[in-house]
C-alpha cells in the first residue's frame, strides 16, 4: 500500500469512526445520518469533502454483522474533491470543525500511528 492509500485509509477510518462514535450518542444525528449521509458529514465537519460520492449507510440489525470490503482506489481514480486533498492543495484538518472531535486538536492525536 502506498503512502497516499495508507493517508487515504487513515482519513477514511477517522472521519468514519468520528461519525459512528457521534450517531451512537445522538439520536437524532443517527437518523440523519441513514436518512442523509451527505448532511451528516456537513453538520460534523462543517462541510462535505466528497459530494458526488454516493454514501450508503447501512444499520445492522441484531443477530447480523455487517462486514463492509473497500475497493481499492487507484490515485487515478479519485473523485475530484479529493484530488486537492492527494495533490496537498487542501490540507485534511481543513475539514476538522473548530476544537477537533470530541476537544481532538492534532492530527496526530486523530490519527496516531499504528
Amino acid at each position: 500500500m502506498s503512502d497516499f492509500s495508507k493517508t487515504m485509509a487513515i482519513a477514511r477510518d477517522t472521519i468514519q469512526r468520528a461519525l459512528i462514535d457521534k450517531a451512537s450518542e445522538d439520536a437524532a444525528f443517527r437518523q440523519k445520518l441513514i436518512d442523509n449521509p451527505h448532511a451528516a458529514l456537513r453538520e460534523l465537519l462543517g462541510n462535505d469533502p466528497i459530494p458526488s460520492v454516493k454514501i450508503r449507510v447501512i444499520e445492522e440489525q441484531p443477530g447480523e454483522v455487517t462486514l463492509v470490503l473497500p475497493r481499492n482506489i487507484a490515485e487515478d481514480e479519485l473523485p475530484d474533491e479529493l484530488l486537492d486533498l492527494a495533490s496537498g492543495g487542501i490540507s485534511f484538518s481543513s475539514f476538522l470543525p473548530p476544537g477537533g472531535f470530541h476537544g481532538e486538536t492534532s492530527w496526530k492525536n486523530l490519527c496516531p500511528n499504528k
